[in-house]
């Protein structure tokens, strides 16, 4: 689709495909966040300070995830396809669902994760107290990425609501400023702050055998105390 184009006469698909990107892309950022949130409670050992299972965290908010990216292609696939008003306002509405479920699942999620933030600052277990752990500054980045996540998706189900005709969709500016500048500040703060840093697989496998290997020494060293104890009784 180009301006030096005939009326009327536009290629589309290259547009379609556009388009479809930039509605689809905050999705699978979504899935990543959900899976560093998973990840840092494991981290952390500090399971008992979420109210859903790190196991199921996961995979819960991602079926979110891959719901809302589905009903989003469809509507765009709709869309896409639209000979008529009627059409076109049934796809609009479709990717309009879409995104409202990616916005309740993105509510719930940073729920779940401030509660866990909030019972482990008043509970801290061992392996949070480590230096070596900067997990608090890694929730910091999820928040700040939801955040902006959650704006651009507010944005495009206003946007969606408008219509066609609508002063979000017709005047690209606003997709500039609510979308793309909002993509591009969260592709930044992954890029500064990358949670490989922190979980990877070699890094979970070191703090894990770290984590076991004080549970040997506090086991022996209580082990010890008792054993004093004893000597000192007789």
């Amino acid at each position: 689709m180009s301006a030096k184009e005939a009326s009327g006469e536009w290629t589309m698909t290259p547009y379609i495909m556009q388009s479809l990107l930039l509605l689809l892309a905050p999705a699978l950022f979504a899935a990543s966040i959900y899976m560093v949130l998973g990840r840092i409670i494991r981290l952390t050992d500090g399971e008992s300070h979420s109210i859903i299972r790190a196991r199921w965290l996961t995979k819960n908010f991602v079926a979110g995830d891959v719901l809302s990216f589905l009903t989003q292609s469809a509507g765009g696939g709709m869309l896409s396809k639209a000979k008529d008003e009627n059409a076109v306002k049934l796809g609009n509405w479709v990717i309009t669902g879409g995104l409202i479920i990616q916005i309740m699942f993105f509510g719930v999620f940073i729920i779940v994760a401030g509660i866990f933030n909030y019972r482990l600052h008043k509970v801290p277990t061992n392996r949070s107290l480590s230096a070596n752990i900067p997990w608090q500054r890694y929730l910091l980045v999820l928040y700040a990425a939801s955040g902006l996540i959650m704006i651009r998706s507010t944005f495009r189900v206003v946007e969606y609501i408008g219509g066609q005709d609508g002063v979000l969709l017709s005047k690209e500016i606003y997709l500039y400023i609510f979308d793309a500048a909002l993509m591009f500040l969260t592709l930044a703060i992954f890029n500064i702050w990358h949670p490989s840093s922190i979980i990877s697989k070699a890094t979970m496998r070191l703090w894990s055998s770290s984590s076991q290997s004080q549970d040997v020494e506090q086991n022996a060293s209580s082990s010890s105390n008792f054993q004093l104890r004893k000597v000192g009784e007789i």
